[in-house]
């Protein structure tokens, strides 16, 4: 009876060693898991502030291109009136020479 209970003991013994074995692995594996998402929060936090200073580049540089593309029209302007003043003068040379 007393070699059954040292049995049963020594059973227990393992058992117990087993399951802090394999809670102390399971604890091992989920400071892993904690870390990869503190790392992913971390890459999300980045990629966010990453897209905000995307947009506000783009939002600049539509701004640039509105103007630009203002600036390109009025000197279009500018560059037809201006053909056309040619034109007119180069018109009353001809007439001119002709008198």
């Amino acid at each position: 009876m007393v070699a059954k209970n040292n049995s049963n003991k020594s059973l227990l013994k393992d058992a117990i060693a087993d399951i802090n074995k394999e809670l102390s692995r399971l604890s091992k594996e989920r400071s892993g898991f904690k870390r990869q998402i503190t790392g992913l929060d971390s890459s999300v936090t980045n990629a966010r502030t990453m897209e905000e200073q995307l947009k506000k580049k783009i939002a600049g540089l539509l701004e640039k291109e509105a103007r630009l593309s203002k600036r390109k029209s009025n000197t279009q302007t500018k560059i037809d009136k201006l053909s056309d003043k040619l034109n007119k003068i180069g018109k009353i040379k001809s007439e001119m020479s002709d008198v």
